[in-house]
């Protein structure tokens, strides 16, 4: 299997001499996916666990319903998939089987109605025990669509979060997709996070369809997982983790899953003591381990970064590399994004709006992040409730994002565009492209 690049790129190519810090990106990036040789297919084995109470009767119910046949029809008979329905009631329409028969699964879709009150842990778990017992060489997933609190069974965000984390423990992991104004964003995110999943959210029923057609992109393209990035600083440096990544019990950093021809990142701080000018300092060495779809452990090496030391006038003279400090701005904006979420969730419209104008001071030169902020700031004056969903999901977003290897700079919305879903910069993480894309 071809081999992942690691990249440390500094926000300037030397370090102040008399001591200070310096940010940079760790950037990992996949091989293109080979255009000369075959790829062998990892299957996946899907849970689709769909919120079938009283509030989805009609239009969200049957986009949901949509969805599932979208994926059903995208995977192959190597794939396997289950569908669960929950209300107060759990029901598995489809047993986990291999995909033979795209009108069985319509069959058993045309017989899921609405129902009751939400039993969300408890359906989300009947998903999960569907995919026990799968391998390292397949990808096990739960895609979990709610529109609402869960109001019935258990409740409790941190026990149903262990449970996710317990399950990803056993190669099962969780991806969520919450629908409309109601459901219960910290609690999908939090799943989404323990469950080594992605997280999604709809503002409409219309809206479902791009987040089933992105989190199926990603996993057709998958090319790694379980990446574990260990930082090593030289002595006399200390490292500070700038993006949100998880760090786990062995120090390592959790990365995003990878997908071919693209690249997965964080933003660092070094913190250096002082060094003599004109000397190269040997700063920071980087590695990572993960899993490709085969189930093999993978591990790769990247070069000690070292970079001279100069003077403080010629350091503040040093040109900033765009690219660096455009991505470490958006590190930023996802921090500020759950900042603002908890203002506006504790009721304070002064606050929130003040909070929005120091954003827009802070982050309106750069042109992606104006443009969410203008989304933010409309649905701040329309609906409080939806910008707390927008401005959690965009506080995900800039944390587990992917991104092109060719990245250029963002010059207008990409909902719908042609790139892979799970590369496209929104002005709205709830807005999904209008139309289906085409295969």
């Amino acid at each position: 299997m071809e081999q992942p690049t690691i990249i440390v790129s500094p926000l300037k190519a030397a370090i102040p001499a008399q001591g200070g810090h310096l940010d940079l990106l760790v950037r990992v990036q996949a091989p293109d996916l080979p255009t000369d040789k075959a790829v062998e297919h990892t299957p996946k084995r899907l849970a689709l666990v769909v919120d079938r109470s009283g509030s989805m009767q009609g239009k969200p119910l049957r986009e949901a319903l949509r969805c599932v046949m979208h994926i059903a029809s995208h995977l192959t008979p190597k794939d396997q998939l289950s569908l669960v329905v929950y209300d107060d009631q759990v029901e598995v329409m489809v047993p986990l089987s291999e995909v033979s028969s795209v009108s069985a699964i319509q069959q058993a879709v045309d017989m899921v109605h609405s129902g009751g009150s939400t039993d969300l842990f408890s359906g989300w778990l009947r998903g999960a025990e569907q995919l026990e017992g799968g391998t390292a060489r397949a990808v096990s997933r739960v895609l979990l669509l709610s529109d609402g609190q869960a109001n019935h069974g258990e409740t409790r965000i941190s026990h149903i979060q262990q449970e996710c984390k317990a399950w990803l423990e056993k190669g099962v992991s969780t991806t969520t997709v919450g629908l409309g104004r109601d459901f219960n964003e910290d609690l999908m995110i939090a799943m989404a996070d323990a469950g080594g999943g992605q997280q999604y959210y709809g503002q409409t029923a219309e809206d479902l369809y791009d987040s089933f057609d992105q989190e199926l992109s990603l996993l057709q393209a998958m090319y790694l997982r379980g990446i574990a990035l260990k930082l090593i600083p030289a002595p006399g440096v200390i490292v500070e983790m700038l993006s949100v990544a998880p760090q786990h019990p062995d120090g390592t950093y959790k990365m995003n899953d990878l997908a071919w021809g693209a690249e997965t990142w964080v933003g660092v701080r070094l913190h250096i003591s002082p060094t003599a000018p004109g000397t190269l300092r040997d700063l920071l060495a980087v590695s990572i381990n993960g899993t490709d779809l085969q189930g093999h452990t993978l591990s790769q090496s990247g070069a000690m970064l070292q970079l001279p030391a100069v003077e403080q006038t010629a350091f503040l003279a040093l040109l900033a590399d765009e690219l660096v400090e455009r991505r470490l701005l958006e590190a930023e904006f996802g921090k500020a994004s759950d900042e603002l979420r908890h203002l506006a969730k504790r009721g304070n419209r002064l606050d929130t709006m003040r909070k929005l104008a120091e954003m827009d001071d802070r982050f309106g030169h750069h042109p992606w992040l104006k443009a969410k902020m203008e989304q933010m700031r409309r649905l701040a004056e329309e609906d409080m409730m939806m910008m707390v969903k927008e401005a959690s999901f965009s506080a995900m977003r800039m944390s587990k994002s992917l991104a092109s290897k060719s990245e250029v700079m963002f010059c207008m919305d990409e909902t719908e565009s042609n790139m892979p879903s799970f590369l496209r910069k929104k002005e709205t993480e709830g807005r999904g492209r209008r139309t289906p894309r085409q295969s």
